[in-house]
């Protein structure tokens, strides 16, 4: 009787790691798909593919700047910003890299993502670092800009007590 209860107890072990590890490979990383959709984004910035950028986006999109705000309501506006971006970028710009992105989640439905990056020359020598706060939603399974902020630097301030 004991090595019947011993080999139920094993069994139900086995069957609950196996289930947690079927869990953690079926929904992927929520973390993960943010930084693939961020990837992505970047991917079709470097390439200058505006079809792509605009499918990286949930429109309305608004860009927060230090002295404007713009909205993008439609996809033929988001496209002109990107290329009067990209039209502003130098001849030598070859591609973009992430180098650190830091992200929260809020009520599995927004993400922010603090993000810094650099620019890249033909050379593979970096000429520009940046820094943007990317707010994203998730619609329909999948993470989309809505917001974003270019910035240099944040500043945590103490908390009131």
């Amino acid at each position: 009787k004991k090595l019947i209860i011993i080999k139920e107890k094993e069994m139900i072990r086995k069957t609950g790691l196996l289930f947690i590890l079927l869990c953690s490979l079926a929904i992927p990383n929520e973390q993960q798909a943010i930084i693939q959709s961020l990837e992505n984004y970047n991917k079709a910035f470097g390439e200058g593919n505006y079809s792509k950028i605009i499918n990286s986006f949930d429109l309305p999109a608004v860009f927060i700047l230090n002295d404007k705000t713009i909205t993008a309501s439609g996809k033929f506006k988001l496209k002109l910003i990107y290329k009067k971006i990209r039209g502003d970028l130098p001849d030598y710009y070859a591609y973009s890299k992430w180098d650190d992105i830091n992200i929260e989640i809020f009520d599995d439905k927004i993400a922010i993502a603090n993000a810094s990056y650099s620019r890249y020359n033909s050379d593979g020598e970096i000429f520009f670092t940046g820094s943007a706060q990317y707010h994203l939603r998730l619609k329909d399974n999948e993470w989309k800009i809505f917001a974003l902020t270019p910035f240099e630097t944040i500043k945590k301030l103490p908390k009131n007590e």
